[in-house]
């Protein structure tokens, strides 16, 4: 199966959608979606959201990025 094209901020707002579905109880989390050369792209966390992360939140964040890694690309 094709991996869907998705921009950066499409992402990263399906992303924090996710989040938010699943439960989460993250506080507003600014995020960004970048380039990875290992895995293709990567969600990256601003400093002022992560000193309010759990390990749990983080945890969580990776459960998503992985799902969402399946099916999705960077388009470039």
């Amino acid at each position: 199966m094709a991996k869907q094209r998705i921009s950066s901020v499409e992402l990263g707002w399906l992303i924090l959608e996710k989040l938010k579905d699943g439960g989460s109880r993250t506080p507003r989390l600014t995020l960004a979606v970048v380039p990875d050369n290992k895995r293709g792209w990567r969600a990256v966390v601003a400093a002022s959201s992560r000193r309010f992360l759990t390990a749990e939140n983080e945890r969580e964040l990776i459960a998503v990025q992985n799902r969402l890694r399946l099916k999705y690309e960077l388009r470039s």
